[in-house]
Formats: structure tokens, sequence, C-alpha cells
């Protein structure tokens, strides 16, 4: 179900779209894509089998609008900016500090676990997650740099290659060992430490150099 689709739905049936993804992300995410059925979904959400049929057509479906939900709250998430005054080094602390919170959530987390656990089996699942997750995300921050590139702010050849490096390094091991289940004890105090450290590096190799150098 796409955006426009979406906007389309009373707000209880907006309520009740999202009642069943929280059910069901549970769902997949204790039990695997392979074993989580729709009945399981239909139990734990208390919902009807043609009600789930209804909005998301049947289990891939279901998956599918759960990983756009997790990529709109990221790209929701993510600051609108101006071009002209804008701080580049600030703007890419406050989008690495805005993407970890939803990144490293427990039901994301839970997410990538599956996709890591089953995507070898399920090979179209896992290009659907990064297609309308990682990919979309990676995109949006590519045309922040872009525009940037285009003001002479910074200095970068592949902007796409550029944004996913830099989230790459935005979770760096912190998201690695979450996803292992050894989460630091204070995740807030991590996340800071990371995306802090990734932007410095980031910047250094994005930034213009004085002029006259």
């Amino acid at each position: 179900m796409n955006a426009t689709t979406l906007r389309r739905l009373r707000p209880r049936g907006q309520t009740r779209r999202a009642q069943i993804l929280d059910a069901a992300t549970k769902v997949f995410v204790e039990n695997g894509y392979g074993a989580a059925t729709i009945d399981l979904v239909v139990s734990r959400a208390g919902a009807s089998k043609a009600t789930i049929y209804s909005f998301f057509g049947g289990k891939e479906g279901l998956f599918t609008a759960i990983i756009e939900e997790r990529a709109e709250r990221i790209l929701a998430a993510l600051p609108h900016v101006g071009i002209d005054h804008v701080d580049v080094r600030g703007t890419l602390t406050e989008i690495g500090r805005r993407y970890m919170r939803v990144a490293m959530s427990p039901d994301a987390i839970g997410l990538y676990r599956l996709i890591l656990a089953e995507g070898v089996r399920f090979p179209e699942l896992a290009r659907t997650f990064y297609r309308i997750g990682p990919d979309r995300v990676s995109e949006r921050v590519a045309s922040l740099l872009r525009a940037w590139r285009r003001h002479r702010l910074i200095t970068v050849d592949d902007a796409y290659l550029a944004a996913v490096q830099f989230l790459d390094a935005v979770r760096g091991e912190l998201h690695l060992r979450a996803v292992a289940g050894v989460p630091p004890d204070n995740l807030a105090d991590a996340i800071e430490r990371n995306v802090h450290h990734a932007v410095h590096i980031f910047w250094n190799g994005i930034s213009r150099p004085p002029h006259g150098q």
C-alpha cells in the first residue's frame, strides 16, 4: 500500500493497519519469515484474515509494508534543510542521530537479524528489504550531498556511494554488536560517540579546503 493509498484510509483504518503491522513485526521477529504465518498474525493482532488480506494481500505484502513503514520513519526523521548558509557538518550529525534512533530500535534490529538469517533462503525478501529500506534512505542522503556539491559546499565524486559509506560508518560496530545481542550498557551515549566519530572522519573527506589553499 503506497503513501497515497494510506492517506485515503480513514483514521480508524490507519490505526487498525498500524496495529496489524506492530503485531506482524513481532511475529516475523520471533518466528522468522519462513515460519511466520498469517494465522499467527491474526492471533497476535486480534484481526480477521479478511482484514489482513484486504490491507496487505498476503505474507509477502505484509512484510513489505513493515519495511516500508520502518523506512518512512527514518526518512521522516531526516531533517529538511535549505542550502544557503547551511551547517553541513551539523546537519550530518543530526542525520546520524535521527537515523540511529530508528536503526537501533529493538524492532529494527530484529528485522535486520531476520534478513541476515533468511536472506539466502528467500533472496527476493532480501532484495525487497534493500530496495524499499536502506537504498531509499541512502538515496535521500545522497540527494543532500549532491545539492551541497552543486553549491560548492563539499567535494564528493560519487554521492550515492558516499551516502552509503556515511551511514555504514554511523552504524559501525555498534549496530553489529546490537544485532549479535551484545549492545552497550548506555546505548544513548554509545550512539552519540559513534555519530560524532563517523561525522568527523566523513567531514575530513568531503570538506572543501579554505579558499586559496
